[in-house]
């Protein structure tokens, strides 16, 4: 009887030892979306505007700027948290200034203000000493001074090596300054040839030339050469049954590519490759329907793109309809959706997660190992059409 006992154990032992061999061989499924903990009340939209607007990262440090509206008067507000936490708390500036524009660079912060009480102020934040620099600007003019409440500052980039700032005005009329940082830490403005009241929300160095992505005008190029801003010629789409051109000004996001740049658009046009010689080449999949003289653009890859990411040799489209472009492949692969989200504002990615600004939900984290699994398994949205 001992014996049988004996040879029972043994057997259900070695029975136990192969299911757990055998879960081990077992590939782990890859998580999803989950919080990272700076989330917005989507039952009070009135209040919350659109929530997360912009994510960024300094290190193993993560800043975040949110709109809302706080006792009837819109407020933005900064956060800071950490990598792998949920713990956020808000940042505050000096002075009370409002915060607009997030760049990170060179493991520091630096942040652009909003119609301060003092005018339009940047500021420099170091996230390991918790310390705040401020630089000092110039005037635009005796009529509009820089502390003026009404200046903004719209875009922060960078261009040889030192800031340019791109400053808006709330008066109807004003002539936008662009801000050059000069070696000395002086400052000179250059707008010409650039966009009547207009300014940029971001700007890439490319070939020795500054592309400032404009908000309503397109594209536009600041050659040191000549010192002076020249408009791009916007892109064609051309599509299965006709060609879509009626709008191509917004764009949003540009990064390197071995070929030159790409560009983001967020107005139902999407992705394009730029060549040195200005040419456009779509990246996008689309056809065109025409209804009663309307025209409508159904795109089978990212329409409206707001961030462009770097990933693996491949670029992660943020924005309506997210996913990732891979050139050697010449297709998309769609993100996993985020429950309830029609569009992502902004990402970053940080070691091994992306984490995104959902609009009107929060910050959102999702593992890079989702993404590896996703161009794994290969599920393509579309193949590009050229």
């Amino acid at each position: 009887m001992k014996w049988l006992l004996f040879a029972l154990l043994i057997f259900l032992g070695a029975c136990s030892s192969k299911d757990k061999s055998s879960e081990n061989l077992t590939p782990k499924k890859a998580l999803g979306w989950t919080s990272a903990g700076l989330s917005v009340d989507a039952s009070d939209a009135a209040a919350i505007g659109t929530g997360i607007e912009s994510v960024t990262s300094v290190g193993e440090y993560l800043f975040a700027r949110n709109d809302r509206v706080l006792d009837g008067e819109r407020r933005y507000q900064l956060f800071i948290g950490k990598v792998g936490s949920l713990l956020w708390k808000e940042l505050e500036l000096p002075g009370g200034d409002v915060p607009n524009v997030l760049f990170a660079d060179s493991g520091m912060l630096f942040v652009g203000t909003y119609w301060s009480h003092g005018g339009a102020h940047l500021w420099k934040f170091n996230p390991q000493t918790e310390t705040w620099t401020e630089f000092l600007l110039p005037e635009v003019s005796k009529a509009y001074p820089i502390s003026d409440t009404a200046y903004g500052i719209d875009g922060i980039a960078k261009f040889q090596g030192r800031l340019v700032l791109s400053l808006s005005h709330g008066k109807m009329g004003e002539r936008n300054p662009i801000y050059f940082e000069q070696p000395d830490g002086s400052w000179k403005i250059f707008n010409e040839g650039f966009p009547a009241e207009e300014s940029f929300m971001r700007a890439v160095e490319w070939n020795g030339s500054l592309f400032a992505m404009t908000y309503g005008n397109g594209i536009v190029r600041f050659d040191t050469s000549c010192t002076k801003w020249k408009a791009l010629s916007a892109p064609q789409l051309v599509c299965e049954n006709g060609t879509w051109n009626a709008s191509s000004t917004l764009a949003r996001d540009a990064v390197q590519n071995e070929n030159g740049l790409l560009v983001g658009y967020a107005n139902l046009e999407g992705f394009f490759g730029l060549s040195e010689a200005e040419t456009w080449t779509p990246k996008v999949d689309c056809s065109l329907l025409l209804q009663n003289e309307d025209v409508q653009l159904l795109s089978r890859s990212p329409a409206s793109v707001y961030r462009i990411l770097p990933f693996q040799n491949r670029f992660i489209a943020l924005g309506e309809g997210s996913a990732i472009y891979s050139p050697k492949e010449n297709r998309w692969n769609a993100l996993p959706p985020i429950p309830g989200v029609a569009e992502i504002l902004d990402g970053v990615l940080v070691k091994d997660t992306l984490y995104v600004a959902a609009f009107q939900k929060g910050v959102m984290k999702l593992p890079t190992s989702s993404l590896d699994s996703l161009l794994q398994n290969q599920t393509v949205l579309s193949e590009v059409f050229e």
